[in-house]
C-alpha cells in the first residue's frame, strides 16, 4: 500500500557548518597567510630601519603628522598627531570595553545617541576651526591646541568603537546577544573615566609614559582597520551569523588583516617614496 508522503515532513536545504566551512577554507587559509607574510616582509624591508620608523611609517598611512600638531617624546615626534592618537586609543579603548562584555551587539539606545553625538560634533567643529586657522580664513572660533585635539579626538574615537564592536557582533556571531555595551549613562561614565586617564597620561604624563601610549595607537590603527575589514569580508564572503568561535572568524580575519595591510603598505609607500 503506498504511503501519503504528506505525512513526512520535507527536505530541508542542509545549512553550511562552521566545521564544513573550515575544511574548504584551507587552501585559502594557506594563500592568505603567504601573502600577509609575504607583504609584511615587504614592508618591513621598504620602510626606513628602526622601530620607532616602524611606527611613523604605519601611522604616516592614516595621519598627516604635521609635528606642530604632534606631542614629542624627549624630542621624538609621535608616529600619528595629536587628534589622531586621541581617535584611535579612544577606539582601542572602547573596542576592548565593548569586547569584554561579550558578543553584543545592538548599537547605544537612543538616549545615548545624544552624549555620543557630542563628542563627535565636539571632534568636527575643533577639525574644522583647526582647519580654517591653518588656511588663515579669519573666522575660527578659538584657538585649537594639542590638548583640544586629544580631547576631541579622543571622543571621536569612543564612538568609533561603540559603532564597530556592536556591527561587527551582530555580523560575525551566530549567537550574539541583543543588547547594548552602552545602555546608560552609567557605563558610558565609566568609559569617559577611563579616557580621561588616557588624555592626562599623554597631555600632562612623564615623556617616557608617552612610548607605550604611541605603540598602543599604533595598534588602535590596526585593530580598526582589521575590524572594518574583517566585518566587511564577512558580507562579501556570506559569512554573516555562523561563527561560534574564533576560529570559525579564521578566512574573514585573514582577510581583514590582508585587506588592512595593503592600505597601510599602499599610503605609506606613497608617503615614503612619492610625497
Amino acid at each position: 500500500m503506498a504511503q501519503d508522503r504528506s505525512q513526512f515532513p520535507a527536505a530541508q536545504p542542509e545549512l553550511s557548518s562552521p566545521k564544513s566551512i573550515r575544511k574548504s577554507d584551507r587552501a585559502w587559509t594557506l594563500v592568505l597567510v603567504a601573502a600577509s607574510t609575504t607583504l609584511a616582509v615587504v614592508f618591513l624591508m621598504f620602510t626606513p630601519p628602526g622601530f620607532w620608523n616602524k611606527l611613523m611609517a604605519v601611522g604616516s598611512a592614516v595621519c598627516h603628522q604635521d609635528p606642530a600638531h604632534s606631542f614629542l617624546i624627549y624630542g621624538r615626534q609621535m608616529p600619528l598627531c595629536a587628534r589622531c592618537t586621541g581617535m584611535y586609543l579612544g577606539a582601542l579603548l572602547s573596542l576592548a570595553f565593548h569586547f569584554r562584555q561579550g558578543k553584543l551587539g545592538s548599537l547605544p539606545p537612543r538616549k545615548m545617541l545624544i552624549p555620543l553625538g557630542l563628542l563627535f560634533l565636539a571632534f568636527a567643529l575643533d577639525g574644522l576651526n583647526s582647519l580654517a586657522a591653518s588656511l588663515g580664513l579669519g573666522w575660527h572660533l578659538y584657538e585649537t591646541t594639542n590638548l583640544t585635539r586629544l580631547i576631541t579626538g579622543t571622543g571621536a574615537g569612543l564612538v568609533v568603537g561603540a559603532v564597530l564592536a556592536p556591527i561587527f557582533n551582530q555580523t560575525a556571531w551566530a549567537s550574539w546577544v541583543k543588547a547594548s555595551a552602552l545602555p546608560n549613562g552609567k557605563k558610558l561614565a565609566v568609559l569617559l573615566a577611563a579616557a580621561a586617564v588616557i588624555i592626562l597620561v599623554v597631555y600632562a604624563g612623564p615623556q617616557a609614559l608617552r612610548y607605550p601610549a604611541a605603540i598602543l595607537s599604533v595598534l588602535g590603527v590596526l585593530a580598526v582597520l582589521c575590524l572594518a575589514y574583517t566585518t566587511l569580508a564577512l558580507i562579501i564572503l556570506n559569512r554573516e551569523n555562523i561563527a561560534n568561535s574564533l576560529r570559525d572568524l579564521l578566512l574573514p580575519l585573514l582577510v581583514g588583516m590582508l585587506m588592512a595591510f595593503l592600505q597601510i603598505s599602499f599610503f605609506a609607500f606613497l608617503r615614503i617614496y612619492f610625497l
